[in-house]
C-alpha cells in the first residue's frame, strides 16, 4: 500500500523548490487537514479541496475561494500599501485599477481584490481609491478652493480658459476635481461649483414660465457660453424641458 500525501503537488518551478518540498512534505501524515491545506496553499477553490478528500467546514472570502486566515490579512494589508502607492505615483488618477491590481497582488480572480477592499477604500468605476474632495492632490484643492472663493458669490460665473490655466487647472486637474465631485464640468472649460445645478433650478424657477435663452442668462447673471450648456444639462437631467419654439419650463 502506499500513503499519498498530496493528491495535487504544486511545480518545481524554482531552484531549491524540491528541498524546500520535501520539508514540508516530511511534516505530512496523509490525513486531510483544512487548515494545514490552506496554510501551505494559501489560496484555493472549495471544489478543489472537496476533490482532494478534504472537508471544507469554512465560509468562502469571495467567490469560492477560502484562503488561509493570515495570509488574506497580508493581502488586506499590501493592498492598501499598493493603492497608496498609486496614488502617490499618480496622484490625478481616481485610483488604482481593479485588474492592475490584481497582478500586482498575484490573485488569480478580480472577485478576490474587490472582496479585500475595506473602508475608507472603495471601488468606483473600476478603480479602487478614495473619490473625496479632501482625496485631492493638495495643489487641486488648493485651487479649487479660490475658485470657490473667487465665484462662490457669482456661481453662475465660470473661469476663462486662461484664468482656469494661472489657477494651476489644466485638463487632467480639472478631471481629478471633477471626479471628486469638487467642481461641475459644462463644457471643455467651462466649470462651475457642484452645487450651481440645484442653485439654476431654484433662479429658474421663479422666472415666469416659459422663459427665454436670454431671460435664463440675465436671471442667472452669466454669459451664454455657460448658459447654453448649463440649460442643456438641466435637460437632459430633467430639472427644465425644452419646447418647440426654444423656450424652456421647469419641471417640477
Amino acid at each position: 500500500g502506499v500513503r499519498v500525501l498530496d493528491v495535487a503537488p504544486p511545480p518545481l518551478a524554482r531552484r531549491g523548490a524540491a528541498a524546500a518540498r520535501a520539508q514540508v512534505l516530511a511534516e505530512l501524515d496523509g490525513r486531510p487537514d483544512l487548515a494545514g491545506e490552506l496554510r501551505r496553499r494559501r489560496l484555493i477553490r472549495a471544489g478543489e479541496l472537496i476533490r482532494m478528500g478534504v472537508p471544507v467546514h469554512t465560509e468562502p472570502v469571495a467567490g469560492d475561494w477560502l484562503a488561509d486566515p493570515a495570509y488574506w490579512r497580508r493581502l488586506g494589508e499590501r493592498l492598501t500599501e499598493e493603492v497608496a502607492r498609486h496614488a502617490r505615483e499618480h496622484p490625478l488618477e481616481p485610483g488604482m485599477p481593479v485588474d492592475a491590481l490584481r497582478q500586482r497582488l498575484a490573485l488569480p480572480d478580480r472577485a478576490l481584490v474587490e472582496a479585500l477592499v475595506r473602508p475608507p477604500l472603495r471601488i468606483h468605476a473600476g478603480r479602487v481609491g478614495a473619490a473625496s474632495v479632501d482625496a485631492l492632490p493638495e495643489p487641486v484643492a488648493r485651487a479649487v478652493q479660490r475658485v470657490r472663493a473667487e465665484y462662490g458669490d457669482r456661481p453662475f460665473r465660470a473661469p476663462e480658459a486662461d484664468r482656469l490655466v494661472d489657477l494651476g487647472l489644466g485638463p487632467r486637474e480639472i478631471g481629478a476635481a471633477v471626479r471628486a465631485g469638487a467642481l461641475l464640468r459644462l463644457a471643455d472649460n467651462v466649470v462651475l461649483l457642484p452645487d450651481a445645478l440645484d442653485d439654476a433650478v431654484r433662479v429658474l424657477a421663479g422666472l415666469p414660465q416659459p422663459f427665454t435663452l436670454s431671460a435664463a442668462r440675465q436671471a442667472l447673471d452669466t454669459t451664454r457660453r455657460v448658459a447654453v450648456p448649463l440649460l442643456e444639462l438641466l435637460d437632459r437631467r430633467g430639472a427644465t424641458r425644452r419646447l418647440p419654439d426654444d423656450a424652456r419650463i421647469v419641471v417640477t
